[in-house]
């Protein structure tokens, strides 16, 4: 699959529609993302040319906020879309702001700023999120908790 050329000049970051909850929870799963706390009014999406190809959301949590969901469809990943959502979700959020990611997408996270903290470090309400996470450190998934102050 190629990568298409886009003018990012036509790029739109906005607030996702409720008639886009269906294509987002798609999305979240076709990217094996959490599925937990998905509410339509806490994304903001990418659209080109009329098609949603990236979103992201800030969850929001007693006594703390987390980026989550940021996923671009594979096509377009590369072209820095996911850093313009995420840089427009941070500038709507708190500090600090708090994610979980895989052992993979830690580089990119710190990249922009972020650190990784260790579990006693997080939120309360994460540590609770992160018990189910845990057992999967039994069949060798690592998952990051990192804070952006």
């Amino acid at each position: 699959m190629s990568r298409p050329v886009i003018d990012l000049d036509t790029l739109e970051i906005r607030p996702a529609k409720a008639e886009e909850d269906g294509p987002i929870k798609q999305m979240v799963r076709q990217a094996r993302l959490d599925p937990t706390s998905m509410h339509w009014e806490h994304f903001l999406v990418a659209e080109y040319a009329g098609e949603i190809i990236a979103i992201g959301q800030v969850k929001q949590y007693p006594g703390c906020q987390e980026l989550g969901s940021l996923y671009t469809r594979p096509r377009y990943q590369g072209l820095g879309i996911a850093t313009r959502v995420m840089n427009a979700l941070e500038a709507r959020a708190g500090r600090p702001l708090y994610l979980l990611c895989m052992e993979k997408m830690v580089p990119f996270y710190q990249q922009h700023g972020y650190e990784t903290i260790l579990w006693w470090q997080a939120p309360w309400f994460l540590k609770l999120k992160m018990s189910p996470v845990m057992l999967a450190r039994l069949v060798g998934v690592r998952v990051y908790i990192m804070r952006k102050i």
